[in-house]
């Protein structure tokens, strides 16, 4: 008989947790493990779906540095115990029907207070905020006196109650994918006003690159976010305001597991007093995950500075993959220098090119994803290796030169505050 290596019991529900998520996406034990576990919780997390793949959900479990269940079920050593509960999570809940509206309503009430608001997909523009008729159904969660309660008045109500907002993925932060221009339209087919898309979806952010106003900025629910993402307010470690309440994006298709659990945590850490809140960037995503392009971390860096760039898209090579369409150099993303489970995968780590999909603007603005930026154009081919490089290092010299005059004004700015 085999001797089974000494393991802890939480140990091995963990992995088997784990493990059956990653075979089948059963959630049922992970769930029931997790609630356990936060019963006596001091803050509740509420995190509504809207219109997503749950990818987000999916690549949640992935996270290793701390795990789902080590934060769930307040084990994670900065968190500490019981201080985080999970109430509501549409994909993975063992409630449903009337049970899983309940918890919504608790929430909408005050009940659950206090409580964080996780942010999953894209919201289209409801009939009160002047959508189409019959738009309410574009996305919805139950019903009142026979009529759908959309996903944006579930926001309306639970915007006026949460203490900070987390959007996870690219769909919630911008309006991602489901947010795409329509290219050729239908006649006849109805049109809304929030956005170009089929359904008028946004984000709960602004899009500045596309030009789409985020529910931050349509519903007057949101004004307590507003200021504080517009720089009107500022929040103390536990200083929870009526009038000002975070909001931080962690976009990704979907975003990495890591990053949303260190989000949530960070934001658990300002509402328990205990530090202060993540410095955001222009985007409104933490400085300390998406503070550097992917092209500033990325494994082939070598090869670009060396001009070796990959001739066609799936060459089996080290090379640079700049000309054939990544899009590295304008986009933030620690994951493919970090890996994206314990040290492993990501775009240009395994041979794909970044897509941008971090950023406002992803998808519309960084199609077709295997041509190469359209400033400045690689040469086609024709040209030497060597014509190729000398373009690229101006690039380079340009782009750390902007990044350097960045650093400069950043510090003078500090030093003029101080």
């Amino acid at each position: 008989m085999t001797n089974l290596p000494n393991i802890s019991r939480r140990d091995f529900v963990k992995l088997a947790g784990s493990t059956a998520f990653l075979a089948s996406l059963n959630w049922d034990e992970l769930v029931r493990l997790a609630v356990a576990q936060a019963q006596s919780g001091s803050i509740n997390i509420v995190w509504f779906e809207a219109q997503d793949c749950a990818g987000n959900t999916t690549a949640l479990i992935q996270a290793t540095e701390p795990d789902l269940i080590d934060v769930l079920g307040g084990s994670f050593h900065l968190v500490g115990p019981g201080n985080v509960k999970l109430a509501f999570h549409e994909t993975v809940m063992p409630e449903w029907g009337e049970g899983a509206l309940d918890i919504l309503r608790a929430a909408v009430e005050g009940k659950l207070d206090p409580f964080v608001l996780v942010l999953e997909g894209s919201f289209p523009q409801d009939e009160k905020a002047g959508g189409p008729p019959g738009s309410d159904y574009y996305c919805y969660i139950g019903d009142e006196n026979g009529k759908p309660i959309s996903c944006v008045e579930w926001m309306r109500r639970l915007l006026s109650r949460a203490v900070a907002v987390v959007s996870v993925g690219n769909c919630a932060s911008y309006g991602g994918l489901v947010a795409n221009k329509v290219i050729e339209r239908v006649q006849g087919l109805p049109q809304s006003k929030w956005s170009d898309s089929p359904t008028g979806a946004v984000g709960f952010f602004d899009d500045p690159i596309r030009g789409i106003k985020g529910l931050v900025s349509q519903l007057p629910e949101a004004e307590p976010f507003r200021k504080f993402i517009s720089g009107q307010c500022s929040l103390k470690p536990g200083e929870i305001r009526a009038d000002c309440r975070p909001a931080v994006a962690v976009p990704g298709c979907p975003a990495n597991g890591n990053g949303q659990l260190r989000t949530l945590a960070a934001l658990v850490l300002w509402a328990k007093g205990l530090l202060p809140l993540p410095e955001l960037d222009i985007y409104w995503r933490p400085k300390f995950i998406y503070g550097a392009t992917v092209h500033e971390q990325c494994p082939r860096a070598g090869s670009y500075a060396a001009g070796d760039f990959r001739a066609y898209p799936g060459e089996n090579s080290y090379k640079c993959l700049y000309a054939v369409g990544c899009k590295g150099p304008i986009s933030n993303c620690p994951w493919n220098k970090l890996g994206w489970v314990n040290g492993v995968g990501g775009p240009t780590r395994t041979g794909g090119v970044c897509i941008g999909c971090t950023m406002p603007g992803f998808t519309d603005s960084y199609e077709p994803f295997y041509k190469p930026l359209q400033a400045p154009r690689v040469p086609s081919g024709l040209e030497g290796a060597a014509a190729v490089a000398a373009l690229l290092a101006g690039v380079g010299l340009a782009y750390w030169t902007s990044k350097n005059i960045e650093k400069k004004k950043e510090e003078v700015t500090k030093e003029v505050k101080g």
